[in-house]
């Protein structure tokens, strides 16, 4: 079986719900479908340099797969690496690398077959350890993987001849050629640990990289796709004003610019030469309490800011509609998992008030961090202040530096704001924001049975069992008091007219973060 469309017929018991099935509810909550501007395609011409303007500066960037944590890294990794898998517009896992694959019939094993004649970029042939270490890698300490929770499950790879890898698990999973695609999974050399000078399998090769200020990729004479990629050279470099990056595609100067913002929206949907590329998400911007410490361990004062926040006015205001009212938890409404019982939270100064004077905090002030590297926080941030002083709270908005953001507070301050991409499938970002001493559990919270849940919910192969656990999974984030998700936010992004090849996907801006290979110029 080559593709995940069929795969699941083979892997599930009699009864069970089809992968199909459970991505129809993820399709319309817009976590795994999205819907681009209908940019008129045509017949891919070889040749020229794209330019992309990011919206994040970080001095953080990296080729090493086990430490991506933004789109920056996304991008430039599913540039220059492959991987065994890739997921298409409607949440299917596509052949890559890994040309088929099988599971036995309670997915606990799954056989994939490999795609013969792939070479890096240095032209040495891609083997079977290579692409055990690349996943195994992530388990060692000394690599300290974001993705180490993802592995978990895994018992064991081992090599089956020279063209097959069997992955066997603790757990069954029927996401699991999806989870094995994602973006941490890069495959590289055996043994590689020092990524100043990447080498992959991907499209491209690295000519110049800059930390937090510049990319350039050149074509890979090697790469396995026939005739692609279709670009000479990519670039892409970051201009963290919103008006300027606007600017710089309206003229020109750049092809494709990450997150279009106020004002800026309208004019590039206005003008001659560019359009707005927008995608459906439950991606979110949320505000993070550090439970571990004080003054942010006291639930009652982060409930009560959750009742300062004005989420209508945030959706109107701030996204300019380009989003959806979230309920502190990252489950979106429109998902079949949807826990409709919880209360909508919405502003409420008498609740707030309730709560803070159970909290004890009189006047203390409350600092809350935000930045222009976390999208919206600062307006949100601001709005959430003027709430605040109505109801009696002396809160603080502290601006942060972009570039040390999420090194430097993310996680380390009390309070603090935080982004959030989607991933293929919720167990994934519950796993990766959840899970005790998870990379990216920035609340430090700890909860044994929600952690109990989580696992439940990937082995779980009936639908109506998989709701019951993801609604109590729901309930336990909503009244954590450790996160406050005001809002799902779309991707609006800016692209020129010249650019083809496009296609949306909602984990991530430009289609997902991996389209360099596809995309072309006309015009």
């Amino acid at each position: 079986m080559t593709e995940s469309s069929t795969y699941f017929a083979a892997a599930r018991p009699s009864g069970s719900v089809s992968r199909r099935a459970f991505n129809a509810g993820l399709l319309a909550s817009g976590l795994m479908a999205g819907s681009g501007a209908a940019f008129a395609q045509s017949t891919p011409k070889r040749g020229g340099t794209v330019r992309l303007a990011l919206f994040q500066q970080s001095t953080g960037d990296t080729f090493d797969s086990a430490r991506y944590d933004k789109g920056n890294d996304y991008i430039r990794g599913t540039s220059v690496y492959s991987y065994l898998t890739r997921m298409d517009e409607k949440g299917d896992a596509q052949p890559e690398v890994a040309e088929s694959w099988e599971p036995n019939k309670e997915a606990t094993r799954w056989t994939f077959t490999i795609r013969k004649g792939v070479t890096f970029s240095d032209g040495a042939p891609l083997t079977t350890d290579d692409i055990i270490f690349s996943i195994l890698r992530h388990r060692e300490e000394k690599v300290a993987s974001t993705a180490k929770q993802l592995i978990a499950n895994i018992t064991s790879i081992k090599a089956d001849g020279p063209d097959k890898i069997v992955f066997e698990l603790a757990q069954p999973d029927v996401d699991f050629p999806i989870l094995i695609g994602i973006f941490q999974f890069a495959l590289v050399k055996n043994g590689t640990y020092d990524f100043s000078k990447p080498v992959g399998t991907g499209a491209f090769t690295v000519k110049e990289f800059q930390p937090g200020i510049r990319t350039v990729l050149v074509r890979n004479p090697n790469f396995w796709k026939s005739g692609q990629p279709y670009i000479d050279q990519f670039e892409m470099f970051p201009i963290p004003d919103a008006q300027a990056r606007a600017n710089a595609l309206l003229s020109g100067d750049v092809d494709m610019i990450l997150e279009l913002r106020g004002n800026s929206i309208d004019q590039v949907a206005k003008s001659g030469n560019a359009e707005v590329f927008v995608t459906p998400s439950t991606r979110y911007t949320a505000i993070q309490a550090a439970v571990d410490r004080a003054p942010s361990n006291n639930p009652d004062l982060m409930l009560g800011l959750s009742y300062l926040v004005d989420r209508k006015r945030v959706l109107d205001t701030v996204l300019r509609g380009y989003g959806t009212i979230a309920n502190d938890q990252p489950i979106g409404s429109t998902s079949p998992y949807f826990n409709a019982a919880l209360p909508q939270r919405a502003l409420d100064l008498d609740k707030a008030k309730y709560h803070f004077g159970k909290a004890g905090i009189g006047n203390a002030p409350v600092e809350m961090s935000m930045g222009d590297g976390v999208l919206y926080s600062v307006d949100i941030g601001q709005l959430m202040q003027r709430e605040a002083m109505r109801a009696g709270l002396n809160l603080q908005i502290k601006r942060e530096p972009a570039e040390s953001y999420w090194t430097a507070v993310a996680g380390q301050r009390p309070f603090f704001a935080t982004n959030f991409h989607p991933r293929p499938t919720y167990n994934m970002l519950l796993n990766l924001a959840w899970k005790k001493g998870a990379v990216w559990n920035f609340s430090h919270y700890e909860n044994e049975r929600l952690e109990k849940l989580i696992d439940m919910t990937r082995a779980e192969f009936d639908l109506a069992k998989r709701k019951e656990q993801y609604g109590e999974i729901q309930t336990i984030i909503h009244n954590s008091g450790a996160i406050i998700i005001p809002t799902f936010l779309n991707y609006v992004d800016g692209v020129s007219k010249k650019i083809k090849g496009l296609t949306p996907l909602p984990i991530g801006s430009l289609g997902g973060f991996n389209f360099t290979d596809r995309i072309w110029i006309d015009g």
